[in-house]
Order: structure tokens, then C-alpha cells, then sequence
């Protein structure tokens, strides 16, 4: 009898823990998100100008200085966004040609209704480093907007 009551005493405390992850993990995990990805710049120079999208009725205009854009210095981020309430608005920067890491900043909403933010880009060794700017907006409904702006690099961009 002492040995059966033992038994329990080890096994009761396993499937507390195993249920408990079980349901973190069923209560944790990323609600369906509907993304709509909206069409890439035909002329975006970047390094030059405010670039902008118009697509589905809605404009997304990202704004980077200093100009040239530095690699691995401070850069503050603009963007101006009409046609929907955004909820959040983060900037994801990736590497096209090269994995750079993880770089994700939330925007703030300014006093004049622009999203801004601090950010920089990651030291490369290749000659043309190609990136993908995407700027993720979430609204009120759930649904995420992506805006895609390319960027190019040169390796002596100071």
C-alpha cells in the first residue's frame, strides 16, 4: 500500500506540469492574423527621397535620414500613413542578400500623426548589401498591412 500511495506522489506532480504546459502552450499561441502585402515602389530611391506607396486606397510614406543612409550609424524613421486607423506600426528590416539578424522597432505616433523612430542598419563586408524594409501595420480589426520599400546599400556608405 505504501509503495502504490509513493507512486502517486511522483507521478501526480508530472501531470500537473504536463497539463499546465499543455495549456499555456493552446492559450499562447499567434492568433490568425489576415496580412495584406501591398504592391513595391516602382522608383524608390531611399538614399535620396521619401519613398511611397498607393495601394487599395491607402498610402504609406517612409522617410529615412540622414541621407545618404549610413550603414551602422543612427538613422530616424518617418512614416506617414492615410487611408486607415493604424493600432501599431513597427519597421522590419531584413537582409535580402545576407541574414542579418533580427531588426524589428515599433514607431511612435508623433504630435502631427506621423510614426517615428530610431533604428540603424547592420555593419555588412559584402560590396551591395540589398535589404527589405517592411512597414507592419496592425489596425483595430486584426488585420496586418505590409508595406515592402527596398534598399540598397554600398559597403562604403558612411
Amino acid at each position: 500500500m505504501r509503495f502504490y500511495h509513493n507512486r502517486w506522489l511522483l507521478i501526480l506532480p508530472a501531470i500537473v506540469v504536463t497539463v499546465t504546459v499543455f495549456w499555456l502552450w493552446q492559450t499562447q499561441q499567434p492568433q490568425d492574423v489576415k496580412a495584406s502585402l501591398l504592391s513595391e515602389p516602382s522608383d524608390c530611391q531611399l538614399h535620396q527621397q521619401a519613398c511611397q506607396i498607393i495601394d487599395q486606397q491607402i498610402l504609406v510614406k517612409l522617410d529615412i535620414t540622414p541621407k545618404p543612409i549610413p550603414i551602422a550609424k543612427g538613422l530616424s524613421v518617418q512614416v506617414d500613413i492615410t487611408g486607415i486607423q493604424p493600432k501599431r506600426v513597427q519597421l522590419d528590416i531584413n537582409g535580402s542578400n545576407m541574414y542579418m539578424g533580427y531588426n524589428r522597432i515599433d514607431l511612435q505616433i508623433d504630435e502631427q500623426g506621423r510614426w517615428v523612430g530610431k533604428t540603424l542598419l547592420a555593419f555588412c563586408t559584402i560590396d551591395q548589401m540589398a535589404w527589405q524594409l517592411t512597414v507592419m501595420i496592425d489596425t483595430a480589426s486584426g488585420e496586418q498591412i505590409q508595406a515592402p520599400f527596398p534598399l540598397v546599400t554600398p559597403f562604403n556608405a558612411r
